[in-house]
């Protein structure tokens, strides 16, 4: 099973879900102040001042290329085939699957998105 068939699977966990929707709101909402925060500050802010990027900001940038990723891989993902599924679950049935090769395969694919997911829920 693709990386990208366990991300849609994991996103459509409602606590997965619920905690991805928060934090888009709470970027939004970072968005939107640190950009009215901007604009009141160049009306303020005499020339040759620095700006200083938080680091909250950066971590809030750093979160958002990771859900526009994540939304491009689940773009660029083909439709959910049934015939393919009933094959997989063919196998599964009749034990395909059930290698320390296959299971240290799954492991190795699942590892980047779990370590992904983690720091987008952290």
């Amino acid at each position: 099973m693709g990386a990208n068939k366990i991300e849609r699977q994991l996103i459509s966990d409602p606590r997965v879900l619920a905690r991805f929707q928060q934090t888009q709101r709470a970027e939004s909402e970072a968005e939107a102040r640190k950009t009215e925060e901007v604009k009141a500050g160049e009306a303020r802010r005499p020339s040759g001042e620095k700006l200083e990027i938080s680091a909250s900001a950066h971590k809030v940038a750093e979160m958002r290329s990771l859900v526009e990723a994540g939304r491009s891989r689940l773009e660029a993902e083909p439709e959910v085939r049934a015939d393919r599924v009933a094959e997989v679950r063919r196998r599964l049935d009749a034990g395909v699957y059930a290698t320390t090769e296959a299971r240290q395969r799954t492991a190795e694919q699942l590892s980047p998105v779990l370590r992904d997911l983690s720091r987008l829920l952290d």
